[in-house]
């Protein structure tokens, strides 16, 4: 779709199915299943969407989805689907790998960074071997760093063979990375979460990622388990909701399979959303 100068491509990586407890932390059962069908194994399915930006010049890749290195036994447990993948569909928009410029990793959850690199053989090598792979320092300490809560969602091939042939840069703080494409600090999910902000002509887009993974979660109090700061989450959500609200930002939701998009609103304190198509609509 058209936006602004921008063109964006929705990449979808297929779906992933994690436990709906786990993705409503202490929202009960019974208020979650009417937004979401759980499996038999009480997992949901969540979408995989990355986003393709391009500019004039440049293309900007925001998060890579699962990718494809995993045990059997991962499979089962995380049921990932590849009805499509992020290297056939951005065939489908004329991008090779070798075109991408950049690729942000909101955070390095492996269904956020798997796209990054690929298994040939006993080696890992870069999905997009031209771009700069851009993460927030106290993303990459975490992920390096990891404890027992944290180290089953770290995968080190996910990042370690970028960082070998110099494609990874550390980002320290907030910045535009080109004009209109700017990190935007959200932590809560984890401490180096980041969130993307596209603003062209007066319009802005803002990929959400994990702050609120999918057009359920919208609520306040509805946050994930798998949050390590619940209350950071809250708190971050408050101040970017205001600013979705004030400034009519349209919001990309990366984990919802049907609504991907959609603008806030706000109506006797309560947060409601307006989900949109995607398409044409939009520019």
């Amino acid at each position: 779709m058209k936006w602004g100068q921008f063109e964006l491509h929705l990449i979808s990586d297929g779906n992933v199915w994690l436990d709906g407890g786990a993705m409503f932390g202490v929202v009960p059962k019974v208020l979650w299943e009417k937004k979401t069908s759980p499996d038999e194994k009480n997992r949901i399915r969540l979408g995989l969407n990355c986003l393709l930006i391009q500019t004039a010049e440049k293309n900007l890749l925001i998060d890579t989805g699962c990718g494809f290195k995993y045990s059997e036994k991962e499979l089962d447990i995380y049921r990932i689907e590849h009805e499509t993948d992020i290297l056939r569909e951005l065939q489908k928009v004329d991008v090779s790998p070798e075109k991408v410029d950049f690729v942000i990793n909101t955070h390095y959850h492996f269904d956020h960074c798997g796209g990054n690199t690929r298994r040939e053989g006993e080696e890992q090598f870069p999905n997009f071997p031209n771009a700069t792979y851009l993460v927030s320092r106290q993303e990459y300490e975490d992920a390096n760093h990891p404890n027992e809560r944290t180290e089953a969602t770290y995968f080190p091939h996910n990042w370690k063979p970028l960082e070998e042939r110099g494609l990874l840069q550390i980002v320290d703080e907030d910045q535009e990375i080109v004009p209109g494409i700017a990190l935007v600090s959200t932590p809560g999910h984890t401490a180096g979460h980041q969130s993307v902000k596209v603003e062209s002509e007066g319009k802005i887009l803002f990929y959400i990622a994990d702050l609120c993974p999918t057009s359920a979660h919208i609520p306040l109090p509805w946050i994930m388990g798998y949050d390590l700061f619940p209350l950071t989450t809250l708190e971050v959500r408050k101040r970017i909701y205001a600013q979705a609200v004030d400034e009519e930002w349209l919001l990309f939701f990366e984990h919802d399979p049907e609504f991907p998009l959609g603008r806030l609103f706000q109506e006797n304190g309560k947060y409601t959303l307006a989900c949109e198509p995607w398409g044409e609509s939009q520019g």
